[in-house]
């Protein structure tokens, strides 16, 4: 049979003969297809743009494109779909990544499997507990019922902040230019139109932050979360959204000043399943950006699916596998009419020795060979489409084969496309030589590409397989596997948490009393949980969490239908509607993770992913780990957050009794980054004066925080003394005891309530109790200026100055005291008369200086200075 053949990159005659025909180009069979469609004017396409950054960013926006992010060699962009081809044609252009697809989306009893209850109690040896209030989840999904009780708050506002529909036309995010975005106030205002139509998103949301609020039941695990959400919308370049979304998110978070989780229970099959594409490399640098970000993700529900992973070792014997026409129409087709289209990929060092061709079997009435194209090899086909007829035996035209290779860094990605081939053929890719690769192509699964033949597919469609001794041929058939069915991209990436799903709740009742009996053992592996490893045979999954099934929060229309149609599906509160897979274990891993960043805001993705693979469980079920199914083990949220736990802290300070008025120096250990004191403070030792106990949290660089308090016993100090001045006599309130003191120095002997000013200065009064605890005054400043250096008639001292003697004559009247005191107030001299008349004192032990002589006598005073020389 003969077609006419809508070629994507040549336009050709009917070629009859076999000859090849080449053609250099940058763009792919996917971006040519999309390219090939009619666009209306002024239409953007998303792109990952590998080559020159600042040369092909520059093209972008000459031309009124939007360059969303950039990282070494990779432009992520929104171009006009007119200007892609005149793009591909600048030097400073590798090449592009475009997918042509949308995607694929991929709880009480939860919390208890996965130890969040104990984390949201706070048990110990948590020093508190932990629900994920400060921290943002990130939802990029199919969106989420704003209206339902278990993402609003009690006072019935909205947990969500923001809100971008990636599936609308309105006021866009201005750094990515499509959608529309809702903010908080936007919600609570009720001016918000998007939903969620197919609850996906709305439950995974609950697994992940559901509040409860709405029943009391199925809390999710990070209840005090705030929540932004990404819907995903119907893109044509379903990885380029994911990466906007969780840039979104990480962009918004950080100008919340926040720490933030992304959730991706959404996937792609196809790819080069290695984490080396363009989307896993950004998501990469996000995260590694700053501190307190991560991305969890769901590994892919497809282990008990037909098998389209293929794994090829290559050697000298020429081996072949399947594929089919795809007859199907969109969404289960990349293209609109029937073809043969799938993708091999390859270390470039495993696929230089490989040589490759497309041939034809026809398989009724019965199987036989009918020819083949050329072989080629990669070195021959790199940048350049290779156009060959496929001629059977007898001359006829089977099809015309299309090959188009590139290489992004050290792989190769092969295209092999046939438009509307012969449907009466299976098409064989033949190799030899010496190398491997691996290929997932299938037409189901958002795929959407050839199915690889097996028994089991043949069964399925039916559709005949023979055997070897049906079909000799068969014995170089290399068929499929359901190795490897992870998903792609970000799931294949060490810098991301990718999570398998174990059984959670096997039994359970419904809303319309029913005991519904799902099978499956608890905590053991899901039969649809798809296994890993990457590509290059790294261990994927990480982790296991708990999935099939949970309950979980829905859209309120959705549960309203499923009440009347299914209610064996939804929980007996009529609230919560049961889902599974592994698009529900993730948010339970990434609710996880924003229970770690509450304690430890600051920590950096290394440190996350140590924090939780070091502390999974393992069991009989898990079997020896790691492993390509559980991963490395359970996740165990408690001992992941444990495992953060510092060293007690042991506050020190002078001593453990202090006066109610002092101040003491405390000291917590040193090996902290930073300290915040109850009395504000930020410093290490810090000064305390205060009523009650000290605490400080001290935290280190990931922001995990340990804290202590230091009791101290408070004793009493007295009220502060009152001085009332009377010229230079000084006299105090009544105190516990007194001492007097000179500009801050204490004055000899001054220990009684009075004292008399000797000099000019600033006067204080302490009181000390018997605790010891004591009080000073306010300065009382005392200025001299009426006493006589000589004294009066019945009273003086002479001569003045002197460096010898010097006399004092005391009125008469009886017994005196006289006494000479320093500047100080020291008491120097003192000595008594029974009368009147001159007494005589040497100065000989006295210092160069101003000396008060003090004479009393029944109550009555006299006071004179005199100086004395060097």
């Amino acid at each position: 049979m003969k077609r006419a053949l809508p070629l994507l990159l040549l336009s050709m005659v009917a070629i009859q003969a076999p000859v090849s025909a080449q053609e250099r180009t940058k763009i792919d069979f996917r971006l040519e297809s999309y390219l090939q469609r009619d666009h209306a004017s002024g239409t953007m396409v998303d792109l990952f743009v590998r080559g020159h950054v600042g040369a092909v960013s520059s093209a972008v926006k000459a031309h009124g494109g939007l360059v969303k992010m950039t990282m070494n060699g990779l432009v992520s962009a929104r171009v006009p779909v007119s200007y892609v081809r005149e793009l591909a044609l600048l030097d400073a252009v590798e090449g592009f990544e475009f997918s042509l697809g949308t995607g694929g989306l991929l709880c009480d009893s939860m919390r208890v499997k996965a130890h969040v209850n104990e984390v949201q109690a706070g048990l110990p040896p948590l020093p508190q507990a932990y629900d994920g209030e400060g921290v943002v989840v990130g939802i990029f999904d199919t969106g989420l019922d704003v209206n339902h009780p278990d993402f609003q708050n009690a006072d019935g506002t909205t947990r969500v902040a923001y809100y971008w529909d990636q599936s609308l036309s309105g006021v866009a995010p201005a750094e990515f230019g499509y959608g529309q975005e809702w903010t908080r106030a936007q919600i609570d205002a009720g001016q918000m139109t998007s939903t969620d139509n197919n609850a996906h998103g709305t439950t995974v949301a609950g697994a992940a932050v559901g509040n409860g609020l709405a029943t009391g039941h199925h809390k999710g695990v990070a209840p005090k979360a705030d929540i932004i959400i990404v819907q995903m919308g119907n893109t044509q370049d379903f990885m380029a959204s994911v990466v906007d979304g969780v840039k979104y998110v990480f962009d918004r978070a950080e100008a919340m000043g926040k720490p933030a989780v992304v959730n991706l229970s959404v996937g792609s099959r196809s790819g080069s399943h290695d984490g080396l594409d363009a989307a896993a490399l950004l998501i990469d640098s996000m995260v590694n950006a700053r501190r307190g970000r991560a991305v969890v993700c769901a590994a892919g529900n497809e282990n008990q699916a037909v098998a389209y992973h293929l794994h090829t070792e290559v050697d000298a014997d020429t081996s072949f596998t399947w594929f089919l026409t795809n007859p199907y129409p969109p969404p289960a087709n990349l293209f609109p009419y029937p073809n043969l289209f799938f993708e091999v990929w390859a270390d470039a060092a495993d696929f230089a020795n490989v040589q490759y061709a497309i041939g034809a079997d026809r398989y009724t009435p019965d199987f036989g060979y009918r020819g083949r194209t050329p072989f080629h090899d990669i070195a021959s086909n790199l940048g350049v489409v290779i156009t060959d007829p496929l001629v059977s035996s007898s001359g006829n035209l089977l099809g015309t084969v299309q090959y188009f290779a590139e290489q992004r860094g050290e792989q190769i990605k092969l295209q092999v496309f046939m438009p509307q081939p012969d449907s009466a053929y299976y098409w064989r890719f033949m190799t030899t030589g010496s190398g491997r690769f691996d290929c997932w192509s299938t037409a189901g699964y958002g795929v959407s590409t050839s199915n690889v033949m097996s028994a089991a597919l043949g069964a399925a469609l039916p559709s005949p397989y023979p055997t070897i001794a049906q079909y000799p041929p068969m014995a170089n058939y290399v068929e499929p596997d359901n190795n490897q069915h992870m998903v792609d991209s970000w799931a294949c990436s060490d810098n991301t948490f990718t999570v398998a799903n174990y059984w959670n709740v096997t039994e359970y009742t419904g809303y319309d009393g029913t005991d519904v009996i799902t099978g499956g053992v608890p905590y053991a592996i899901s039969p649809n949980s798809s296994a890993g490893p990457t590509r290059d045979l790294r261990w994927k999954p990480d982790m296991a969490a708990p999935g099939d099934i949970t309950m979980s929060a829905a859209p309120l229309p959705i549960l309203a239908s499923f009440i009347i149609n299914e209610p064996y599906k939804v929980d007996p509160d009529g609230m919560h509607i049961r889902n599974g897979g592994t698009s529900m274990a993730s948010p339970v891993v990434a609710g996880a993770v924003a229970l770690y960043l509450q304690k430890c805001p600051n920590a950096s993705w290394s440190q996350i992913r140590q924090a939780f693979l070091s502390t999974l469980t393992n069991d009989a079920l898990t079997g020896a780990v790691p492993n390509n199914r559980f991963g490395y083990g359970r996740v165990h949220a408690f001992n992941a957050l444990v495992s953060s736990n510092l060293p007690d802290i042991i506050i020190t300070s002078a001593d453990d009794e202090m006066c109610s008025n002092a101040t003491v120096e405390v000291t917590a250990p040193p090996s902290f980054d930073a300290y915040l004191w109850s009395n504000g403070s930020t410093d290490n030792p810090t000064a305390y004066t205060g009523t009650g106990p000290l605490t400080v949290v001290a935290s280190n660089g990931t922001g995990c925080a340990q804290s202590n308090a230091l009791t101290f016993t408070l004793l009493d100090a007295p009220p502060t003394p009152v001085i009332t001045p009377n010229g230079a006599d000084l006299t105090s309130n009544v105190g516990p005891s007194y001492q007097w003191y000179l500009n801050g120095q204490p004055i000899n002997g001054a220990i009684g309530q009075q004292w008399t000013a000797l000099a000019n200065g600033d006067y204080t009064v302490e009181h000390t109790a018997t605790n010891g605890c004591s009080a000073i005054s306010a300065p009382v400043t005392v200025i001299i200026s009426g006493l006589p250096e000589s004294g009066t008639d019945q009273f003086r001292i002479w001569p003045s100055p002197t460096n010898g003697q010097v006399w004092v004559n005391v009125p008469t009247g009886g017994p005196a005291r006289v006494r000479i005191f320093d500047a100080a107030g020291k008491l120097r001299k003192d000595q008594r008369t029974n009368a009147g008349g001159a007494i005589e004192f040497a100065t000989d032990g006295l210092n160069a200086g101003i000396y008060l002589v003090r004479v009393e006598r029944d109550g009555a005073k006299w006071e004179a200075r005199f100086t004395k020389l060097p």
